[in-house]
């Protein structure tokens, strides 16, 4: 891809994502289905960006390393901070419009659409190859028990992560159950 289309598809999926992990099953798409990044290479940029420091959409940067090492790593990261550089003086200027009734719905569909996409993008994380049904319990019950603790607020995100891990290496070492 060459550098002008790599730093577009970052730019208009950060442009287009209402912050966070929203643009996940964009820039997945956009990465994954030409070859740019593997599904496993997706899931190391998101555990990248969940443990280290900053906002969770810094996972983007990780992404762009992958798909074209620093060069594209300076990209993206030039690519997903320039919306939101553009959208504060907007956002001042029109500041009376985005506190209407209507501007409050849209930013809720928007959240509940997004929402909606990141479900369906972790289900196919979790099970790439497979139907969902064939993902073994147990980790469909992490998932679970990650998911309300994450709502909850209560646990940090980077102990969640590390939890899965050790009880993941710990059902693989045992053997008994398939990973």
């Amino acid at each position: 891809m060459d550098p002008l289309a790599f730093f577009i598809t970052f730019l208009r999926d950060a442009a287009l994502s209402v912050g966070g992990l929203s643009s996940l099953p964009m820039l997945r798409q956009d990465l994954v289905a030409p070859g740019l990044v593997t599904e496993k290479q997706v899931i190391e940029a998101l555990a990248i960006g969940r443990l280290s420091t900053g906002p969770t959409g810094l996972f983007t940067i990780s992404l762009g390393y992958f798909a074209a090492g620093w060069p594209g790593a300076a990209v993206s990261l030039v690519a997903i901070t320039l919306p939101p550089l553009t959208i504060v003086p907007l956002a001042a200027a029109v500041r009376h419009l985005l506190l209407s009734p209507w501007a409050a719905g849209i930013v809720r569909g928007i959240a509940l659409s997004t929402s909606g996409l990141l479900v369906a993008t972790g289900l196919q994380l979790v099970a790439p190859d497979v139907p969902i049904f064939s993902v073994p319990l147990w980790q469909v019950a992490l998932a679970v028990v990650a998911g309300v603790l994450t709502i909850q607020g209560r646990v940090h995100p980077g102990l969640l992560v590390l939890a899965g891990a050790l009880i993941g290496a710990a059902i693989g070492v045992a053997g008994g159950v398939p990973l």
